[in-house]
């Protein structure tokens, strides 16, 4: 079959939109039609060159859409049902796997590394030149072809413009308290980046009850949302230190690195207190190196550690959350950014490059 997709070739040239061959769907496969898929860092770490994938490429991974045909064997969708995208389908063999952490599941990152699906293929050519798919999804397009554990359904508990948002940032950023740190009530937190990823940090630092949420941002509108979502303080990064002695002079109790680069990785973890806890979420890019200081872990017993896909399965964690929206507590709608046409896929990418304080959206 035929569909519509923003073909990434290098970084440098703009995406062109193309009609590709898609592949039918399998006996365990879903045919979606997509509503809105998100500009993730993921992406744009790509665009810009930072990483290093097979090209010809279709990127995108967060994004939601109705199913239209299911194989044989699918049991959880049905033709109609709407569903998120999880670019972390669990290949149920590898060790990570097993203790439910399908993110960190070696086959997957061996096939995002290689552009591909976990199988291997990638069931997308462009006159029979092999296509490749970002983040093991590439849901750039107007209609995909995945395996019936990457499509999770919402019952039409959101609207899918907002669905899209739980796809990668929400559970990344929600999950990173809730399930990376296990952030509790009475904590004080530190949020350094308030783009996508982040402002779900800080509403996941609500959620859970914490005493004070400090984030930390260069971009006004960013920090205007952060306020917003539930940050008590906010600052620009030069005046975090003076903000940071005055609410938390001893440091806070969690520190979220929402950004990945090795200058924000320090900020957060120079800031947190004894015995207190720095979580990288965001992704760096390739060949990036942290120095690192061995008295924080000795003298003062800090902990660092990292999150992929917000610490637990997605088919676990989107239930979670969704209660949390029905409930009120987690916000999607006003972190909704603009939506762009297939057609002008260029004009979202360099919206998202400028620090859009809602999440940029491709309309395919």
């Amino acid at each position: 079959m035929k569909t519509r997709a923003a073909l990434f070739r290098s970084a440098g040239l703009p995406l062109e939109v193309v009609e590709l061959d898609l592949a039918e769907p399998g006996p365990a496969d879903v045919l979606v039609r997509m509503a809105a898929v998100g500009i993730c860092g993921t992406d744009l770490h790509q665009i810009k060159g930072e990483w290093q994938r097979p090209t010809p490429m279709v990127l995108g991974h967060e994004g939601a859409g109705v199913v239209e045909r299911v194989g044989a064997e699918v049991t959880g969708v049905r033709p109609g049902d709407e569903v998120v995208l999880s670019w972390a389908p669990s290949c149920g063999a590898c060790a990570d796997c097993a203790r439910g952490r399908p993110a960190a599941c070696v086959p997957l990152h061996r096939a995002i590394g290689a552009g591909t699906l976990v199988d291997g293929t990638t069931g997308m050519s462009l006159d029979g030149e092999t296509v490749f798919r970002g983040t093991a999804t590439g849901a750039w397009t107007e209609r995909l072809v995945v395996s019936e554990r990457v499509a999770l359904p919402t019952r039409g508990a959101v609207p899918l413009e907002q669905a899209a948002l739980l796809g990668c940032a929400a559970l990344t950023g929600v999950g990173a308290v809730l399930f990376a740190a296990r952030a509790g009530a009475g904590a004080t937190v530190l949020v350094v980046g308030a783009g996508g990823v982040g402002q779900f940090v800080v509403q996941g630092a609500r959620i859970v009850g914490a005493r004070e949420v400090v984030c930390v941002d260069p971009v006004e509108a960013r920090r205007e949302t952060a306020l917003g979502l539930g940050a008590t303080h906010v600052a620009p990064p030069e005046e975090a230190k003076a903000l940071l002695r005055r609410v938390a002079p001893d440091g806070v109790d969690y520190a979220f690195d929402a950004v990945g680069d090795p200058e924000t990785t320090a900020l957060a973890l120079r800031f947190v207190r004894s015995g207190g806890t720095c979580v990288v979420v965001g992704l760096p890019a390739a060949g990036a190196r942290l120095d690192l200081d061995p008295a924080e872990f000795n003298r003062r017993e800090k902990f660092l550690t990292g999150t992929m896909y917000g610490s637990e399965d997605p088919a676990v964690a989107l239930p979670l959350l969704l209660e949390h929206v029905r409930a009120g507590r987690l916000d999607l709608a006003s972190l909704v950014g603009p939506s762009y046409p297939l057609e002008r896929v260029n004009e979202a990418i360099e919206a998202s490059l400028a620090g859009s304080p809602g999440r940029v959206l491709v309309r395919p």
